[in-house]
């Protein structure tokens, strides 16, 4: 064995390892992201179909739990945004769930989260279940 090449060998392997972990790291790293677009979307919607229930504000009504404040955080922190996505999906509305479109369901899931003083992107929020199921909510 050659002890004058295991240190250059042993920093090529060093950098190797480093560089894979980097990219590992942020290939599976997500970020929460939806658009303003969504949002004004997500808002029509909410007036058409989920205010009588949640109220004008997501926490005055009198049927549907708070969709914004402490009450909902607490509910939600820890969870992930496609934890959310799916409960809204399979829940909502009450009367008619999964009824809607994907489209519809994001832009409600943008504007709830948007009143829960998260801010809109540049980046429309991914459609993807397992894209989702990996990015946690802020609280």
């Amino acid at each position: 064995m050659n002890l004058t090449r295991l240190p250059r060998a042993f920093a090529l392997s060093l950098t190797l390892i480093t560089a894979t972990a980097a990219n590992v790291g942020s290939a599976s790293a997500q970020e929460l992201s939806f658009t303003a677009a969504q949002v004004e979307s997500g808002k029509a919607l909410y007036k058409d179909l989920c205010q009588m229930c949640h109220g004008s504000t997501l926490a005055n009504g009198q049927f549907g739990t708070p969709l914004k404040g402490e009450f909902f955080q607490d509910k939600w922190k820890g969870k992930s945004v496609g934890e959310l996505a799916t409960f809204v999906f399979e829940k909502m509305p009450p009367d008619k769930p999964m009824t809607l479109t994907e489209e519809q369901y994001l832009g409600a899931v943008a504007y709830i989260l948007s009143r829960n003083n998260v801010a809109a992107t540049e980046t429309v929020m991914s459609n993807d279940k397992a894209v989702l199921a990996k990015i946690l909510l802020p609280w």
